[in-house]
């Protein structure tokens, strides 16, 4: 029984792993506006992950819990109370539900049970539960006035219309929630992969914290990833936008408040989960980042002369595979990093990919086409009119200035330039 145990834990633990290896090369090829998209639907759902406006660093670590959370706190406890005015209640009623605002923490929740509420509050239990499902049908956000997480996720499915026995049955096990596993929940609600699938989707999209606003993440401007421009010494530099990549963080405030507040074992498994999700989602997109500023450093160097000048001619031959080479990454990472990335240069905006050149030939690996066409309109302008070169001779000229290509590609060249044959060039 215990070496089965521990098999489970260490398939789970490799499961882990790879969900988070998945995210972090989805992000690799996302373009700032996507990963604004992805961290905005990420943050609605999970309240441990706090993106911060674009800006110079503050320090890092968590925001304190001081007068901007106070302020914030005052701010929903008025926004609640206009709310719960405009609910149809008796007087005696719409006084409780003023009071049951103030009894509400940090995530919408009850902080004490029915009884101890009933003793301070003067008010009968069934009294509370009444104005509280009146609040919990009329107030917004949904998912608070509850006294647990699984009645957060139950009153948010609701008013979603996504509510029925099967997903209520579900929800009694948080903790097959948490771990994601899907066979034990067809089990347990005795359902079918898909529906299982279906359920446990709609269930991770809520958020288990409905109180705790997410921060929005404008993601209407498209800004370049990568700044390589020449300093105040005249020397390439490179580094990351900040108004491009989101700097977040998982907020460990809320989630020490949460685990000492929280008393159900399951619901405390499924914030512990969604808290090592935002740490792993903050730390693909420091990934995400390092990879960048590494492979615009080997594009600076490499295109140091095309950097200064902006000319294509001046672009050396660098592929995606020499770069993964020299980094030790994989062609793939390399190529899911470069898509959709965007440099801001001394002579504008540019695709990463126009920074990739491909070399002449496998022999001639320091030459580009872009320069081979070039010599070759070349040697064409200055031929004698009268004797013009032919595709052999044009050849061997280029040969000779380490631009080896075959005659068959110099009449392919010839063709891509329009210039005609030999024969039709002569004067």
């Amino acid at each position: 029984m215990t070496m089965r145990q521990t098999q489970q834990q260490t398939t789970r633990q490799k499961m882990s792993l790879t969900q988070q290896m998945r995210s972090s090369l989805s992000l690799l090829q996302m373009g700032a506006d996507e990963i604004a998209r992805e961290i905005n639907d990420e943050a609605k759902r999970n309240p441990f992950l706090k993106p911060l406006p674009p800006g110079p660093p503050t320090g890092g670590g968590a925001p304190e819990h001081g007068a901007v959370d106070l302020a914030q706190e005052s701010t929903q406890a008025e926004d609640l109370l206009h709310q719960v005015a405009l609910v149809r209640l008796a007087s005696a009623e719409a006084r409780l539900a003023q009071e049951l605002v103030y009894c509400l923490d940090e995530r919408g929740f009850f902080s004490d049970n029915l009884q101890e509420m009933s003793g301070y509050l003067g008010a009968s239990p069934t009294e509370i539960l009444a104005v509280a499902e009146k609040l919990q049908n009329a107030v917004e956000p949904a998912g608070i006035f509850v006294w647990s997480l699984a009645q957060s996720f139950a009153v948010q499915l609701k008013s979603k219309n996504l509510f029925d026995p099967l997903i209520a049955r579900l929800l009694e096990r948080l903790d097959l929630i948490a771990v994601r596993d899907l066979d034990a929940i067809c089990d347990h609600c005795e359902v079918d992969r898909e529906d299982a699938e279906d359920m446990l989707n709609d269930i991770r999209s809520l958020n288990p914290s409905p109180l705790s606003p997410p921060v929005e993440i404008d993601c209407t401007q498209r800004a370049p990833d990568l700044i390589i421009r020449r300093n105040d010494a005249a020397e390439l530099s490179v580094e990351l936008n900040a108004n491009a990549l989101p700097r977040m963080l998982s907020d460990d405030a809320l989630f020490s408040t949460v685990r000492t507040a929280e008393t159900d074992d399951q619901a405390l498994a499924y914030y512990r989960d969604c808290y090592r999700s935002a740490g792993a989602f903050v730390v693909a997109m420091q990934k995400r980042a390092n990879t960048l500023l590494k492979i615009g450093q080997v594009m600076a160097d490499t295109q140091d002369k095309f950097f200064r000048t902006g000319r294509p001619l001046d672009r050396r031959p660098l592929t995606m595979g020499g770069m993964a080479a020299e980094l030790g990454l994989h062609k793939s990472t390399v190529s899911r990093a470069m898509n959709n990335c965007l440099i801001d240069s001394d002579h504008g905006v540019i695709p990463a990919s126009d920074v990739i050149v491909r070399p002449l030939s496998d022999a001639t690996d320091q030459k580009t086409r872009e320069q081979a066409l070039k010599r070759l309109t070349l040697l064409i302008k200055t031929e004698n009119k009268r004797s013009p070169l032919s595709d052999q001779a044009l050849s061997e000229q280029l040969d000779q200035l380490n631009l080896g290509i075959s005659r068959r590609t110099v009449a392919k060249y010839r063709g891509l330039l329009g210039i005609p044959k030999a024969t039709d060039r002569r004067a």
